[in-house]
């Protein structure tokens, strides 16, 4: 559990930079109309989903981490 944790936050901050330095912003419709309408247009699929997913997995990896302090160390075989 512990090994995991640090793979989700490895994994989610790999997936957030990725995003950020790829992803283009989501706040005009086209370059002619930049009105902030995108959201009202596209509805769900105008949404940051990969920023998103990224902060998920940073913070599961948190919370299995925290999880984990006080679970005593046991070897299974």
């Amino acid at each position: 559990m512990k090994k995991t944790s640090y793979y989700l936050m490895v994994g989610g901050l790999v997936l957030l930079v990725a995003a950020l330095l790829t992803g283009g912003q989501l706040n005009a419709v086209n370059p002619v109309d930049s009105h902030p309408w995108t959201i009202n247009i596209n509805g769900i699929r105008s949404f940051a989903w990969p920023e998103f997913t990224g902060g998920l997995l940073i913070a599961l990896g948190v919370i299995f981490n925290i999880a984990t302090w006080q679970q005593k160390k046991s070897r299974i075989a």
